[in-house]
Parts: structure tokens; sequence; C-alpha cells
């Protein structure tokens, strides 16, 4: 019995980290949490990715693959750096994100603006 409790406790595991490690699929608008505010920071991070912080948001989020999308470093600063923005993040629970916010930004918006989609 001890064995067949280890077994079935082990395989747990195994969906439960599968399932919260996968990677962020393409979501829509409704997948997603908004998040506003003010960008303070935007930085070129690893595996050509771009940091951005908000303020008064530990959360660091980020544009995936930005400069394989297009998406310039530079530019981007000059648009949204001290200016309010809308994040759309994908909402989705996982052992490294247990508020359900993923950082992976899929759009940003600068008021009726779209700065950045991936819809």
């Amino acid at each position: 019995m001890k064995r067949f409790t280890f077994i079935f406790f082990g395989i747990a595991l195994v969906v439960f980290l599968a399932y919260s490690f996968k990677p962020v699929t393409t979501v829509n608008s409704d997948d997603c949490v908004l998040i506003s505010g003010k960008i303070v920071s935007i930085e070129k991070g690893t595996s050509n990715d771009i940091q951005i912080r908000l303020e008064n948001d530990s959360h660091y989020y980020y544009i995936n693959r930005s400069s394989e999308k297009g998406v310039n470093l530079e530019q981007l600063t000059s648009k949204v750096l001290n200016k309010t923005v809308t994040l759309y993040c994908p909402n989705r629970w996982t052992i490294v994100n247990p508020d359900g916010i993923v950082p992976h930004i899929s759009r940003m918006e600068k008021g009726t603006t779209i700065v950045y989609s991936e819809f």
C-alpha cells in the first residue's frame, strides 16, 4: 500500500510541475489580466527580451523575443518611458506565479494607441 501511495503522489507531482512550467501559448484578450501603471524602467533582457518595470509593482514584465518581432528598444523607450500604459498579461496560475499574473506582455496600450500586440 505504501508503494502505491508513493507512486501516486510521484505521478501527481510530475503532472503538477509539468502544468506549472508549460510555456505561454498564444492568448487572446479574454485570457488576459489588464495591468495599468507608469513605466519606470525599460531594459534589454536575456534571449532578446525587453524587460519593463512599472511604478509600485514588484513584477518584471517582458516582451518575449522582442527583436525577432521587430520591436526596437530605443523607439519603445521614447514612446512609453515615464508614461502610463495598460499591459495585457496572460492570467494563468503556475507554481512560479501564484498570483496568476504571467509577466509576459501580450499587448501594450498607451491611451487608445496600441504600442505592441501579439493578437
